[in-house]
Formats: C-alpha cells, structure tokens, sequence
C-alpha cells in the first residue's frame, strides 16, 4: 500500500515512518507541509492508497488538505486517516465533514495506527479487485442496469452537506466525546419500495435516486447538526447532534414532502415516486464504545420495521416523551 505522510514536525514523520515499517508498510513518502503535499500529488504517476495527516500545520492546515483531497477525483475513496494532538470535538466534526476516514489523537498506540492502516489495507485490495473484475467507463455506465452489487454498494456522498461515508460515521462515533453523545441520536431512514425503483432503473438513475434522498434528508434536517451516510440499497443512517427532541414521526412527513417537491423523474421522463418510513431514534448516552456502530444498526432495524408494519414502540429509543419533543 502506497502512503503519503503529512505534518510539520520532522520528528512526528520520522516516528510514523518507524512505525509504518514496523508493520510491513514500506512505501510511504513523507511531507512537510500541505502545499509540499499537492505538489506530490500532482507529480506522481502512482497514485496513493492512503493518508496520513495531521491537523495543526502552517499555510494550509490538515482540514483543508482534506477537502483539497478529496476535491481530487483520483482520491475521491481514498483513506485518510488523521493523527493529530487535536481532541476537541470541533476539529472531529470539521475533520470527517471534509472527507477524513478515520481519527487518531497524538500521542497514539503503534497498535492502534497499525490496526487502522490493516482495515484501509483491505478496504483498498477490495476495492482494486472489484474495479479488476468489473471495469466499467463512463459512456457505459447510464446505460447499463442495476445489478445486484450496484443496489447493495454503500455509496459516497461527499458533495451533499452532512454527508460521509458510512465506515466513516462508524469512525466518527468512536471519537466523539463522551459528553457529547449524551445529547445525541442515531436515526434510520428507508425508502419504500426501493427494490422496485432499482428494477426500473440504470446504474445512472439509481444512484442518482440515492443522491436525490440524500439531498431531501440533508435539506430537511437543515439547521440541525448532523452527520448521515447511505447505508446500501435504500437505507440511510444518519447521527444526529441534539436528538433529545427528535419526533420521528414529524421528520418523515416533512421529508416526504421535500422529496414530492423535487418531483423526479427517470430519464424517459417517467415519473419516481419516493417515499421514506423514518424509525424511531435511538439515544447514544447508555452505550459503551464497542456497541457504538450497533447503534447505527438498530436504527436501520427501527426503519425498516417501520417500513413494514408502521411505527410502533421501540425498547431501544428515547422514550415517549422525548419522541413527542417534551
């Protein structure tokens, strides 16, 4: 795996480089300074497989790196890990906000920089052998239907506000202060009869149907801080800042509404209906850090049981009164 190593303190990259080779990462390059970093970028005929990035920096800082990563098209999926001094949970939300994959606060384990860098490492060979075995060009890919791995692929949605990847909320949730996640919920939204939609659709008009919710999702939840990732087929999840007086019913209604109001269409010019079942929230404050992300899932298990047979009673949320908003 090819890696590229940022931050200003030639001590800080001389350890990352020991540590990266002590665990047979042997093809990292190493740079001073962000815009030292997008020269690299722009004269390399290999692209990298991973970053390692740190926040504090002069001119350009780790954040702005990111984006400037990210913005990239060649490191679109990219891992980027940051390792940095900074706890506080501004730099956590603005870090995966512009694209980050993972958090690490300094001083770190070499255990846990090695286990991090060992999941970016298969999510990368995955990646590569499916792009091996499945290559696909942009004139082929509007007209080509949906295939199966198409409607269950978790798909990035980077460009829509609110919006990261799902291994990245899973990350996310682990770094965010205790304090804070007494306050905050995790939510899942369905779209009904989505398996219909994907029928009907090509890998254009599928993805794009995915984007379209994600975009009523994120409007909808406007000014509310949160954070949401598709979670494959038509399934979001999204974590959200202050949850206590989320009322799930109210939310779908309103976010059906704002989908209606965007009136879809297939490329043919037919008409896609969405609609969307939200579930009942479910409350961070009781969960230790390992049960975090089955967080996530028991949210999407509220929604599509909501999906199926209404909604009803969940031992798992906040209560009624805190889904009434009282």
């Amino acid at each position: 795996m090819k890696i590229l190593a940022v931050d200003d303190d030639p001590i800080i990259l001389e350890l990352l480089t020991e540590v990266l080779r002590a665990a047979d990462f042997e093809n990292v390059t190493v740079c001073g300074s962000a815009n030292e970093a997008i020269a690299t970028l722009e004269n390399t005929t290999v692209p990298f497989d991973c970053f390692l990035l740190d926040i504090q920096m002069p001119d350009v800082d780790g954040i702005q790196l990111t984006s400037a990563i990210r913005a990239m098209p060649t490191y679109a999926d990219t891992p980027i890990l940051m390792i940095t001094a900074m706890s506080d949970r501004s730099y956590i939300d603005k870090a995966f906000e512009a694209g980050a994959s993972d958090y690490i606060t300094k001083p770190f384990e070499i255990s846990e920089v090695h286990a991090r860098l060992r999941v970016f490492e298969a999510l990368v060979k995955e990646r590569k052998w499916k792009e091996d075995r499945n290559p696909v060009t942009p004139q082929q890919e509007p007209l080509a239907m949906v295939a199966d791995a198409d409607f269950q692929r978790r798909l990035r949605l980077h460009d829509i506000d609110g919006f990261i990847d799902y291994l990245a909320l899973e990350n996310y949730l682990l770094q965010v202060p205790r304090m804070s996640l007494l306050s905050m919920c995790t939510v899942g939204i369905v779209v009904r009869d989505m398996h219909r939609i994907f029928a009907a659709s090509s890998v254009y008009e599928y993805e794009s149907a995915v984007a379209d919710v994600a975009e009523a999702i994120s409007e909808t939840l406007k000014p509310q801080q949160f954070f949401g990732a598709h979670a494959g087929e038509g399934e979001f999840v999204c974590v959200i800042d202050n949850g206590s007086g989320f009322e799930a019913e109210a939310f779908e209604r309103a976010l059906n509404e704002t989908l209606q109001e965007m009136d879809l269409h297939f490329c043919d010019g037919r008409a896609m209906s969405l609609q969307t079942a939200v579930g009942d929230p479910v409350s961070l404050k009781i969960r230790s850090a390992k049960s975090l992300p089955n967080a996530l899932v028991q949210a999407l298990s509220n929604a599509e049981s909501t999906a199926r047979t209404g909604r009803g009673s969940n031992t798992d949320t906040w209560g009624k009164s805190a889904l009434l908003g009282l």
